[in-house]
């Protein structure tokens, strides 16, 4: 029984004391008190002795009562109790046992107590809450005062204490009893849904909402928060209603409440359930805090289309990874027991299919197969369903020509049937009025086949409320089907305490506490950096210089607030959020210099400007003309070292009702871009936008790509720490890239064809292909660079054989990060089935794993396999597995993969031996090899699926620089289809000696038919050839090649002094410029491509030869000298005369030698590179390193242990004099990066 306790209580107090400070505590149990009472401040006053301990006398006098029982009966094994935790004191005052006791108690105690310490009054009862309430004593050295104390205590039920059976049983016999005192209005006003208030997110307003609650027409009402609006309403249905049913409040809290966080689909690039569950956590508590118990969110929906505006609220194109996201979402916002102040009912939305529109048109229809739902679109609405979501929301478009909101099969045999919902239906605004448009029927028609179909409130259109009676006369709905209904909506309010306590949610103390704390945000600039994607680095721009650095900041970004917190941020306030220029500022103060510039409008079609602010879009042209903006930034830039141009799209031009067909930058944009561009500058791009863009132009000219979508209230400060390395990026994308938006829909899962297309048969016509643009994307799902690099070693598994459901496989792989920062990795697991009954995806993704390796660690990294990862459904809709082979590919995203073959699960012990997938027909080009990721610019090397029809590119990691082309770019010029050739399959078996012969003979004469200089657009630009010439037959396919015998078929040809075949054979092995196979890292080889790189002009790869790989003394004399060779000939070139000793002395101070390391000698000017990286790696490990840990050290970068000492002794003290000084200037501390905890750690 729920309960209201009122207590009078009378103390007489026999004591001389000072006044305490006064503070009232409700607390549900005696852990939280005793941690409140030590956390106590007191104020005193007077000379006294404190800690001595008097004795006083208290006479307590009350009553309990029942507050829904009218006070005639009392609270059967009640206790009265007061306590001294610090003292262990307690003391019993009254069991309220008696059955005409009447709630009436009596006590008298003596305490001893010092005078300092406090008192607690706690009243507690078999399975209700524990209620506990400090004695506020206003102490005075005259005589004894009597105090007055007027309590309301709200006793609620103990969950814990109580089965979940007598749980249901005491819901179900309250609402029983309510629902026999309701009238049929009474009960189809529970089912209405109205609007009012803060915001407008639809076609019309609800009417006469005051007075319909009265008459107890309104279940809920949404768009309204605060407790000073919703305390009134809740007034309204309180104190004005025959019943006194409370309402529920709901709202759109998608990406946070007034703390908000980057869009859904930015936090979903985290890959980290910890994460996302921790922000559905923080925006229930700030929901909670201003008067919701309910919110529409998560968008589960999956959505393989760019052009439709609502994919930045869902979780990307993947069914497996959406419904884990959808999961996590779903526990934060409602816990684990929804009776909770600070938990919210989560609504599963848009049920279903909603992001399969046609065209990407928003509201558009969807058509789709049965087992292409099950299959793809329908596994996170189970999923969220399975967390235990309270309400689903139905979608605006049709299923099988049957719109949602009235299709039985989706409502009642989908979902209540099969997957056991017991919460309620919610329909989207106006969704029931809408079916009109569909032409099934008028609103009375409508209305009846929503309410059979299993709807239980209908939003804003108040069809329930104007028809239902008459379809109850005229017999198309019963008054079963309503009470089903209205019992769903109290079943809600109940397990929210609304019932216990109506205005649980409405507490003006909590506005100050739990929303926009600090507390918040520093979990919002948490949350963004962790978001962002880095799409493009040519290993040496980013991360920016912390000082010396003129830096210019352009873009109609750059300085903008509005636009920071993204869509669907109702409650957000934008003038809150901190723009790129003020994060960049608060970050560095006055360490470098910053010129900034706005360069552009955001668009300048003025049709879609009308349009946007007619909707809140609050686009502002600038006063000046287009040409003038361009003409400040390029002035600004060309007196910089480094640009960085902030653009993309608007909030409004992506969300509900933002659909796109064009979804590349805006051309006013992309005019500023190409201004930047010709300054000859290193321009780095960071994106604002809420969806996949066409990027194939920028890609090619930027030195780097950083996706930061709209990154939510502490954008800027992200941005900032990721820009200037005090935050290694490592999202990975969640939806795929496209090169162009012909492609479109295209999305990595995809199903295979009849006549599959491969990278390599560019003659073949009569295969799935483009005839002008490559199958493959800009960016596949999962890619993401890093200011790392990562390498990975060969798949290893523990057996060779899954023998059925009981039975397990380990998968293991050795990660290891070779490059110079700490940083994360997602390690990504995907399956394909070769071969089954129905048609499967080319891969699907099954699992995955986020670490953090700091520079130079290694981690082996394991998964286990069983059946369950081998399910799908087939044509009869059953989710099984079926015997047969499958491939695991693993890897850093779903193109750069290694792959191993998985014999089947058998249901008897079969010997099968584990092969290599080399000759599946799947994925042909496969290797046991490392692959190596390390952050790259746009080269591609495919290793997908032979049989891919639009088979995503891999992005290389590899550090290599990409030069831009020397022409001006010209962004109306379509984009270049690009290719690539694939690897040939390397292994490391043993080949004898005289097959080595072979091998050189057959590289020599391999490429005799093509020139060199076909290949130097593939060198200067760091891609391949566009067109590739034809492909070249293998090297002796029978024979497989160790890094040995590569290495001697370069020599070989090296000192024949045939650099034309020596080049078109590195290609042939994926080890040119670029190029993310890392494998051949031999001496030789890395010789090889110096001399190549170098006889094609291509002077930064010779550059990052140099810098970043070991040499003997001989080999880097020779690269040192060839690096001075190319700058002797280029000055040659330009003076058009030889040159003197003179000449060559001033081109050698121009272009210095790179500080290479060798083997052997570690030299002093080594230490601003590759020493100092390593020493602040291991700085940000431990800053306070032991006489050890300095030896160590010392051996790995060539310093005394002195020195290293010194070094740390250094940086602490930089360190502290920074954070003093932003504390002083900001109140906050701004330290290195550092590194995050493991995603198995428990978060804080």
């Amino acid at each position: 029984m729920n309960t209201i306790i009122c207590l009078v209580v009378f103390i007489h107090l026999f004591i001389n004391q000072v006044q305490t400070e006064q503070c009232e505590l409700t607390l549900n149990d005696d852990v939280q008190l005793t941690t409140s009472i030590f956390l106590q401040s007191r104020r005193f006053c007077g000379s006294y002795n404190f800690l001595t301990k008097n004795t006083h006398q208290i006479f307590i006098s009350g009553r309990l009562v029942d507050y829904r029982s009218h006070c005639k009966r009392s609270i059967p094994n009640a206790n009265i109790e007061i306590i001294h935790v610090q003292s262990s004191f307690r003391s019993i005052c009254h069991e309220l046992n008696h059955p005409n006791s009447r709630g009436y108690f009596n006590l008298s105690t003596s305490v001893t107590i010092p005078l300092t310490e406090q008192l607690f009054l706690r009243v507690t009862s078999p399975g209700y809450e524990t209620i506990i309430k400090e004695i506020n004593l206003p102490l005075s050295q005259k005589r004894p005062q009597t105090i007055l104390l007027n309590w309301q205590i709200v006793l609620r039920p103990t969950k814990e204490q109580i089965k979940p059976q007598q749980q249901r049983q005491r819901m179900n016999s309250m609402i029983d009893s309510l629902m026999s005192q309701m009238t049929l209005d009474e009960k189809i006003g529970q089912l209405n849904l109205v609007t009012l208030g803060f915001d407008v997110t639809g076609p019309i307003l609800s009417q006469n909402v005051e007075e319909n609650i009265r008459r107890g027409l309104i279940g809920g009402v949404f768009n309204t928060y605060t407790p000073k609006a919703v305390g009134p309403l809740q007034d309204l249905a309180m104190n004005s209603t025959r019943l006194k049913i409370p309402l529920i409040f709901g709202y759109d809290v998608i990406h946070g409440h007034k703390t908000i966080f980057p869009i859904s689909l930015g936090l979903s690039t985290t890959w980290d359930m910890a994460l996302i569950e921790q922000s559905a956590r923080i925006a229930a508590q700030e929901a909670t805090a201003d008067g919701l118990n309910w919110v529409f969110s998560p968008m589960v929906d999956i959505a393989r289309d760019p052009r439709w505006g609502r994919i930045s609220e869902g979780a990307g194109e993947d069914p497996w990874l959406g419904s884990q996201i959808a999961a996590a979402m779903v526990r934060g916002y409602q816990g684990h027991d929804l009776a909770r102040s600070n938990t919210v009912i989560a609504c599963i939305k848009h049920f279903a299919l909603y992001g399969g529109a046609e065209a990407g048109r928003d509201y558009n229809t969807v058509d789709m197969s049965r087992i292409t739902m099950y299959q793809s679109f329908l596994p996170p609405y189970l999923a969220a369903v399975n967390a235990g979501a309270g309400n689903v929301m139905t979608s605006f478009n049709e299923i099988d020509s049957i719109p949602a909101s009235a299709n039985r099969w989706l409502l009642q045999n989908l979902l209540r049937e099969q997957w056991n919902f017991n919460g309620f239906v919610v329909t989207d605004y106006t969704a029931i009025n809408e079916m009109i448009h569909h032409g099934i029927g008028d609103l009375q028609e409508v209305s009846a086949r929503a309410l059979n179909a299993g709807v239980d409130m209908d939003m804003v259109g108040e069809g329930f409320l104007t028809t239902l009676k008459k379809s109850l006369d005229e017999g198309k709905i019963n008054e079963q089907t309503i009470n089903q209904a209205c019992r769903r909506i109290l079943e809600a309010k109940y397990k929210l305490g609304l019932f216990d306590d109506p205005y649980r949610y409405i507490d003006e103390s909590r506005t100050q506490t739990d929303i926009f704390t600090y507390e918040n945000r520093l979990a919002a600039k948490d949350f963004a950096r962790r978001s962002f994607v880095l799409l493009k680095t040519d290993g040496r721009t980013l991360p920016l210089a912390r000082s010396n650095l003129n830096l210019a900041l352009v873009g109609p970004f750059a300085n903008d607030h509005r636009n920071l917190i993204g869509s669907w941020s109702a409650a957000g306030d934008w003038r809150q959020a901190i723009s790129v220029l003020d994060g960049i500022h608060k970050l560095l103060g006055n360490q470098i210099q910053i010129l900034h510039a706005k360069g552009s409008n955001i668009i300048e079609d003025a049709p879609l400007i009308e349009l946007l602010n007619a909707h809140g879009g609050d686009i502002i042209l600038d006063g000046r003309s287009a040409q003038e903006m361009i003409d400040e930034a390029v002035e600004i830039s060309k007196k910089s070292d480094v640009i960085v141009a902030v653009v993309g799209e608007s909030q409004g031009m992506t969300g509900e009702a933002a659909s796109r067909a064009d979804i590349g930058m805006p051309e006013c944009q992309k005019r500023l871009l190409k201004a930047l561009f010709d300054t000859g500058k290193p321009v780095v791009i960071v994106l604002m936008n809420g969806r996949p863009m066409t990027l194939t132009w920028e890609n090619e000219y930027a030195a780097a790509i950083l996706e930061t979508w709209f990154a939510g209230t502490e954008a800027g400060n992200a941005i900032a720490e990721v820009l200037f390395g005090f935050y290694n990026p490592a999202g990975k994308l969640t939806t795929t890239f496209p090169r162009h938006v012909g492609q479109i829909p295209l999305y990595y899962n995809h199903k295979n064809t009849g006549r599959p297309f491969n990278s390599t048969q560019l003659t073949e016509k009569y295969k799935s292909r483009y005839i002008d643009l490559p199958n493959d994307p800009l960016y596949p799902f999962g890619y993401g660079l890093s200011y790392t690099s990562f390498s990975f070693g060969s798949i290893r598994v523990d057996k060779n054989e899954l023998r059925g459901d009981s039975d397990r496989l380990t998968v293991r792989i050795n990660v290891h990060n070779v490059g110079a920062y700490g940083g994360e990795e997602v390690i990504q697991l995907y399956i394909s089935d070769p071969e089954a009954s129905v048609t499967r995806a080319v891969r699907e993704l099954k699992q995955f794993k986020k670490i953090f390796l700091r520079s130079q660690q290694q981690e082996e990294i394991s998964f286990i396999i069983t059946t369950n990862d081998l399910k799908f459904f087939n044509t009869n809709l059953d989710y099984v597995w079926e015997q047969g082979d499958f491939i695991i590919h693993i890897g850093p995203d779903s193109v750069n993969t290694q792959s191993t073959l998985l014999p089947a699960p058998r249901p008897l012990l079969a010997n099968v031996g584990l092969v290599t997938s080399s000759s599946s027909p799947i994925s042909q080009h496969k290797t046991k090899a490392s692959i190596s990721r390390s952050p790259s610019s746009s080269s591609s090397s495919s290793t997908n699926s032979s049989n891919s029809s639009s088979s995503g590119s891999s992005r290389s990691r590899s550090r290599s620089p990409i030069s831009r082309r020397s022409r001006s770019p010209t962004p109306d010029k379509p984009p270049t289809p690009s290719s690539s050739t694939p690897p040939v399959t390397i292994n490391n078996s043993n080949v004898s000696s005289s097959l080595l012969q072979q091998q050189a003979a057959a590289a020599a004469a391999l490429f005799s038919s093509s020139s060199l200089s076909s290949l130097l657009p593939m060198y200067s630009m760091g891609l391949f050839p566009i067109p590739p010439p034809p492909p070249p037959p293998p090297i002796l396919p029978a024979v497989n090649f160790s890094p040995e015998q590569i290495a001697r078929v370069c020599e070989t040809l090296e000192e024949n002094g045939d650099i034309d075949r020596l080049g078109r054979f590195l290609w042939s092995l994926q080890v040119a410029p670029g190029s993310a196979n890392l494998l051949v890292q031999h001496e030789s080889i890395l010789r090889a491509r110096a001399l190549v790189a170098f006889h094609l002009g291509n002077y930064r790869e010779l550059y990052h030869l140099l810098e970043n790989h070991k040499y003997t003394r001989d080999s880097h004399a020779k690269l040192q000298a060839m690096w001075m060779e190319a700058h002797y000939q280029e000055a040659e070139k330009l003076r058009g005369r030889p040159l003197g000793p003179v000449d060559k002395y001033r081109v050698r101070k121009k272009y210095p030698l790179p500080r290479t390391i060798w083997d052997g000698e570690q030299k002093t000017h080594c230490f601003k590179e590759r020493t100092r990286s390593l020493l602040r790696e291991w700085y940000l490990q431990d800053p306070y390193p032991n006489p050890a840990k300095k030896r160590e050290l010392a051996q790995a970068t060539g310093l005394t242990p002195t020195q290293v000492g010194n070094w740390f002794k250094n940086r602490r003290q930089r360190d502290r004099a920074a954070q003093a000084k932003n504390r002083q200037q900001y109140g906050i501390g701004a330290g290195s990066y550092s590194p995050p905890s493991s995603p198995d750690s428990s978060t804080t």
